[in-house]
């Protein structure tokens, strides 16, 4: 008798590997899919961007770099649901305790010994710099326009406790070189960092935790200060109960803030900042011109925020700093209530607040932000005819971009 043997092969079960490569696969192929339906989007938001920030003469390295970040930008804002892959990446990197961030426009971003998300900045090649200032004082100069430069800090006052030991920041140095360098070119400099370690103010009272940018209660404060240089050195008779904290209304809007540092690591990572805003008290009537375009005049609150920035049904990561009226190429503040003073600002985003609130105390301010202005900032300067020329820059502002001043 024989033994017939039958081989029954039996179907292999599905691995959880090969299960979730699946899924991984089927994500990917439906976020490419998504992409590629919006390419038409990301193209023009990406030669947009481009065109704003390759100005003419750009190196074409540099412009290579500025077609992968404008890339990069219009690539993640067309990205269906990625506010649910930044919180699964940050909670991942919070429940591994990770101070450090990849990234890929910043290389990192690091959280401090003070809950708060920043970068490291690189240094800088400051001479050709020095020299397009001292270019533009010149050409003030032939007009009797008198010039001054003012820093503003930087997130990281003292790199040394909040970066890691092997992580250096350039901000600082950079800056202290650029005043140096100005002050031995015989260039007026007015210094904020300083002041604002005098202030009282705590780190986390100085700078949004999840934003690069000063507070405004940091921002007021500095503005202040530079009413009293003004009112000292420059002849301005601007009323300091103007700058008195005392005569501002203060709103408060808790966990309300997530700032562009926040938005790479997501809230879960970052937290949620409180936004506060200050508005007058006293009675103030002010006409605001963008770009060319006359908006109604009215009190500061109305004529002067950006409302839609505060609104309670904006999105949590909408840019609540705006609101004291940014970014545009050109705009003119009118104060029908202030008869003298007139001043240009040339200035990067830490100079919004300090620019609105400036226009309390002055009849005029006028400012522009050279990443937009791509007029001769000097002929400006000279059909204006201002009382005071101010740069404002922060300690990491300096770039080709924010120094070509079209002369």
């Amino acid at each position: 008798m024989s033994l017939k043997i039958t081989e029954i092969t039996a179907t292999k079960p599905v691995t959880n590997e090969k299960l979730t490569a699946t899924v991984f696969l089927l994500l990917i192929f439906a976020l490419f899919t998504s992409l590629f339906i919006k390419s038409n989007v990301i193209a023009t938001e990406s030669l947009t961007a481009y065109r704003t920030n390759a100005v003419s003469g750009t190196p074409i390295f540099k412009r290579v770099n500025i077609v992968i970040d404008a890339l990069d930008t219009a690539v993640n804002s067309a990205t269906p649901e990625k506010t649910y892959f930044i919180e699964a990446y940050g909670l991942a990197q919070l429940a591994m305790d990770k101070k450090i961030i990849p990234d890929p426009n910043y290389g990192a971003l690091y959280k401090t010994p003070y809950g708060q998300i920043t970068y490291a900045a690189q240094e800088k090649q400051l001479d050709g710099y020095v020299d397009q200032v001292r270019q533009l004082e010149n050409s003030l100069a032939a007009n009797n326009i008198p010039f001054l430069y003012i820093q503003a800090p930087f997130k990281l006052p003292d790199a040394h406790s909040q970066l890691p030991p092997t992580v250096t920041d350039y901000s600082n140095q950079n800056a202290d070189q650029f005043i140096n360098k100005l002050t031995a070119a015989n260039i007026s400099c007015f210094d904020l960092r300083p002041l604002l370690a005098k202030s009282g103010m705590t780190q986390n009272q100085l700078f949004y935790n999840t934003d690069h940018h000063w507070t405004i209660d940091a921002a007021f404060y500095s503005t202040a200060q530079i009413v009293q240089k003004l009112n000292r050195d420059y002849g301005f008779q601007i009323d300091p109960s103007l700058y008195d904290i005392g005569n501002y209304n203060r709103t408060t809007y808790k966990d309300f803030f997530i700032g562009s540092m926040g938005r790479r690591v997501g809230r879960i990572y970052g937290g949620v900042d409180d936004f506060t805003l200050l508005t007058p008290k006293f009675k103030t009537y002010i006409s605001l011109t963008e770009d060319g375009r006359l908006l109604p005049r009215g009190a500061f609150e109305d004529a002067v925020l950006s409302k839609e920035y505060i609104d309670p049904n904006a999105p949590l990561d909408a840019d609540r700093y705006a609101v004291y009226h940014g970014d545009n190429a050109k705009l003119r503040f009118e104060n029908h209530l202030v008869d003298k003073g007139k001043i240009l600002i040339i200035k990067d985003s830490f100079g919004i607040p300090v620019y609105s609130f400036l226009s309390l105390g002055v009849h005029e301010v006028r400012a522009v932000d050279m990443r937009l202005f791509k007029s001769n900032v000097a002929a400006y300067a000279a059909e204006f005819d201002p009382n005071l020329v101010i740069i404002l820059y922060n300690a990491d502002g300096f770039s080709d971009q924010m120094f070509d001043f079209h002369m």
